[in-house]
């Protein structure tokens, strides 16, 4: 059962009426769109109506909108992105998926303020006033003349080569504000950006294991005997500890082994976790992409 924050709760009710409009439009059904891509309709379902009781953990869903998403033919990447794993006060909206949609990239980040040069701090010595008479205006006068040259140089220089440095960094890293034909320095940004790509690739790590048709993950709450194979091949077997915790892949079919189902909670193709059985029973699971909870609450 999905743990949403209200932010959350929100992005996931606007991106699937999104989608649900889609598929409407294109006149599919969830039966088959489920068949297409190894998810069970119920989930589907719940995915359109932003019922989060009945979705699994949010790294999941995430997964789900981007499948969903591109088995429609829109840019599932990006949608995705719509829905935070980790819950932020930005809501996903309209204009951004429908962007994301027609060219599919997502609508960079505004560029911040870039702050306005200093004014040099050598002021040209005044000429002496004469008696009985204030340099006072005269100073004023110097200084206003000064930051009016400071800001001309900025509108030349400045404004002509930001554009050029974030359009050019490939690394997609923020471009640091500043640096002038001033010899002043110019003070730090108050605020740091996750470099776009950096980002892409944890939430690119985070939901690759959903990209198999079968994918089975293991808590374990007390020491048990495991034995996995994915597809034939034996991919672990071992005695793993209490605390371990492991997701396996497969195309096919996925077999767990265990000497303690009571020390073993399984989540199946995006499930509900639960316990594989009593403590010190030993218990086989065979799991197929049409697999679900029922598998493993089954004897």
């Amino acid at each position: 059962m999905a743990k949403l924050a209200p932010t959350q709760v929100e992005q996931l009710q606007s991106i699937g009426a999104y989608l649900r409009q889609v598929r409407q439009e294109q006149g599919l059904s969830i039966d088959m769109l489920a068949n297409q891509i190894f998810i069970r309709p119920a989930l589907l379902k719940a995915l359109e109506l932003g019922h989060d009781a009945e979705l699994p953990e949010p790294v999941f869903v995430q997964g789900f909108i981007r499948r969903y998403a591109e088995a429609l033919g829109l840019d599932g990447q990006t949608i995705a992105q719509e829905f935070r794993v980790t819950p932020v006060n930005v809501l996903p909206t309209p204009e951004l998926i429908e962007r994301a949609d027609t060219n599919g990239t997502a609508a960079p980040a505004p560029e911040p303020p870039r702050p306005g040069p200093q004014i040099s701090d050598r002021t040209p010595s005044a000429s002496p006033s004469p008696a009985g008479r204030s340099s006072l205006p005269l100073l004023l006068s110097v200084a206003a003349l000064a930051a009016i040259l400071g800001l001309g140089a900025w509108g030349l220089f400045g404004r002509s080569n930001g554009p050029s440095q974030a359009t050019n960094d490939n690394s997609g890293a923020e471009t640091t504000p500043g640096t002038t034909s001033s010899n002043t320095a110019t003070p730090a940004p108050t605020e740091t950006t996750i470099p776009p790509e950096e980002e892409l690739e944890a939430e690119d790590e985070s939901s690759a294991p959903l990209e198999a048709p079968v994918v089975v993950s293991a808590n374990l709450s007390d020491r048990a005997w495991l034995s996995v194979v994915a597809d034939g091949e034996n991919v672990y077997e071992g005695v793993a500890e209490s605390g371990f915790e492991e997701t396996w892949t497969a195309e096919t079919s996925l077999t767990l082994r265990t000497g303690n189902a009571g020390g073993v909670e399984l989540s199946v193709n995006g499930d509900r976790a639960v316990v594989m059985g009593a403590s010190g029973v030993v218990r086989t699971v065979t799991v197929t992409p049409d697999s679900g909870v029922e598998s493993v609450e089954s004897p």
